[in-house]
């Protein structure tokens, strides 16, 4: 089982329905690991979220151990997106496998048939609050 993880109560309703209502978007790796990450949460209201973790909007910096490189997206409805601008969907692999994850924290997750893991390294965070 992964670490448990953080998210506000916003981005839990928001996450809970993509799971009910579009399971066949995510692989069956994302969607059990998702499912389990959200029944074991710590939901909490958007102005006791803690610093540092992980939701929609946020700005993050992480390394991706098996490329060995530093990279820099920002987690986004999918409206939102634009890859120019290295925003990107939160119900994307990447996203579902960060949301929730602390700055500090090693994360490993299958994100397009690969299993990569990855060091969280910065999170800023805007408009996180409800």
């Amino acid at each position: 089982m992964s670490k448990k993880i953080v998210v506000t109560e916003r981005d839990y309703d928001l996450i809970s329905k993509f799971v009910n209502y579009n399971p066949h978007n995510l692989s069956s790796y994302s969607y059990s690991r998702l499912v389990e990450e959200l029944k074991e949460a710590n939901i909490v209201s958007g102005d006791k979220i803690p610093e540092g973790v992980i939701g929609l909007n946020s700005e993050v910096t992480l390394y991706e151990n098996t490329l060995g490189k530093e990279i820099k997206i920002t987690l986004v409805v999918p409206s939102k997106v634009n890859p120019k601008n290295n925003k990107i969907s939160i119900f994307s692999p990447l996203g579902v496998a960060l949301i929730g994850y602390h700055e500090g924290d090693s994360v490993e997750w299958e994100v397009h048939g690969t299993v990569r893991q990855y060091k969280v390294l910065q999170v800023i965070n805007s408009g996180h609050k409800e």
